[in-house]
């Protein structure tokens, strides 16, 4: 069997090593092409192209490089056909592999598969009377996402998110605050800023005010700054080094030591919530992609995922021009109060998350081979 795959960002290519690795052990007679980056390529991937070329984030920087992400789009559908695959997954990035998916289905048989569910239920909705035909089935990682596909007689396999098996319980928390040196005694917060430039620029000045005034109302707890790599410490975020403590490449532990959390609206709230920490949640954005998305795409009456995953508010969120230090203080002493209610919720929204069926990804494959 030869499956091709595709995965358009880093997020994606994490996703697509656990199916590569699942589908391999299940039967090492596939073979897999496409693209994906150096997680899918030890997994087994010669990718097509480099996974950069079509990496682009926000907004803005898609429409900037979209001439070359739709030449690498056409080159990659031509070596599909050349290729002839028993099937195609595309992995998230769904705006790019709709593209791939509708040309396959014009002119050949090769089966459609969209693992990550596009996100029709936040924004432009009428997707979804698409999907049947651009899909012969999708992977989704969300029980509320199965409900409104099953809702729409939308084909799909409910596989769970990949993170609710592998993050830290909760039990190894006194472990990792030894290995991160930090005292068992102390109250800690952690604060994740978040992992693109532009979340740290719109983030880092409400953040800082944030740490200044709860250091001198809790001079004895612990503030831990979780960053992906060095250079996103910037000069501002380094005047706060008296006040907190600063960790590289290691946000899944920070969270997974704290008690609670300051989370920039994305992944890592997933991880936090997987995790059972309790946690204030931030977005701000420029005015022009806030009023973009509020005005013309964002359908949910939520913005952080543990939100939108109960449909209910577990979480504080705060938006926009209520990202203020004063603010996130409020909601900090407040989430402190009734962090053991919070947790339980999480707790519980975590084994909504979970599938043991070891072979789930080989299910799905072979039920939709059979059908």
């Amino acid at each position: 069997m030869k499956i091709a795959v595709c995965a358009g960002e880093k997020s994606g290519d994490l996703l697509g090593y656990n199916l590569l690795k699942e589908l391999k052990r299940d039967n090492d007679s596939i073979s897999f092409i496409g693209v994906g980056g150096s997680l899918m390529e030890s997994a087994g991937l010669k990718s097509f192209f480099p996974l950069k070329e079509i990496s682009y984030m926000g907004l803005i920087d898609p429409l900037l490089n979209l001439k070359k992400i739709l030449k690498r789009r056409r080159e990659f559908i031509n070596f599909l056909k050349k290729e002839e695959p028993d099937i195609f997954i595309g992995i998230d990035s769904p705006s790019f592999n709709s593209g791939i998916c509708k040309a396959l289905k014009k002119t050949t048989n090769i089966k459609t598969v969209q693992y990550v569910c596009p996100q029709f239920w936040a924004w432009r909705y009428d997707r979804v009377k698409k999907f049947n035909y651009l899909y012969d089935t999708i992977l989704s990682l969300f029980p509320f996402e199965s409900e409104l596909l099953k809702k729409h007689n939308v084909n799909h396999f409910f596989v769970g998110h990949p993170l609710a098996e592998q993050l830290l319980d909760r039990s190894m928390d006194f472990n990792l605050r030894e290995e991160l040196k930090i005292s068992s005694e102390k109250k800690i917060i952690a604060i994740l800023p978040g992992s693109r430039n532009s979340e740290i620029k719109h983030h880092e000045g409400p953040l800082i005010d944030f740490i200044s005034k709860y250091k001198k109302e809790s001079p004895d707890a612990e503030i831990i700054l979780a960053l992906n790599k060095k250079s996103d410490f910037t000069k501002k975020l380094k005047k706060t080094s008296k006040d907190c403590s600063v960790i590289f490449n290691n946000s899944q532990k920070v969270l997974a030591a704290c008690d609670i959390a300051v989370v920039a609206s994305g992944t890592a709230t997933l991880e936090a919530s997987i995790l059972a920490k309790p946690m204030v949640v931030i977005y701000k954005s420029n005015f022009f992609s806030n009023f973009i998305l509020s005005n013309f795409f964002l359908k949910t009456k939520f913005i952080a995922l543990p939100n939108i995953l109960s449909q209910a508010q577990v979480v504080f969120e705060l938006r926009q021009n209520e990202v203020t230090g004063n603010e996130i203080l409020k909601k900090v002493i407040i989430t402190f109060k009734k962090r053991q209610d919070i947790a339980s919720k999480l707790t519980s929204l975590r084994e909504t998350l979970l599938v043991k069926d070891k072979s789930k990804f080989s299910d799905a494959i072979n039920k939709l081979l059979s059908s």
